[in-house]
């Protein structure tokens, strides 16, 4: 019985990861960059976190690690920021900043 028990939430904690179509070290990149970017700002941090959140989870929603680099890798780099101008603008009206 506590065999079953330790699969079934192994296999619990494991879905969860799953779910996420980036990897955590790129996620926690994307948090972070944001957060050293936005602070500069100056507009709370709360107000900060959120927005920085709002763009992590972006990315986690829409791509995953190969898309994710082969945006960041792509030549001219205008679509890459054409998708970061669309973030920019969907998290500054999320968090109020619009």
């Amino acid at each position: 019985m506590k065999k079953l028990i330790c699969i079934v939430l192994l296999g619990l904690l494991f879905c969860n990861v799953s779910y996420s179509k980036i990897s955590r070290a790129y996620y926690k990149e994307l948090y972070d960059h944001c957060m050293i970017e936005a602070i500069k700002a100056n507009l709370g941090y709360t107000i900060t976190k959120n927005y920085c959140k709002c763009s992590a989870d972006h990315f986690d929603d829409n791509y995953n690690d190969n898309s994710l680099i082969a945006l960041v890798e792509g030549q001219g780099g205008a679509a890459y920021n054409d998708v970061v101008a669309f973030v920019i603008s969907k998290c500054r009206r999320k968090v109020g900043l619009e």
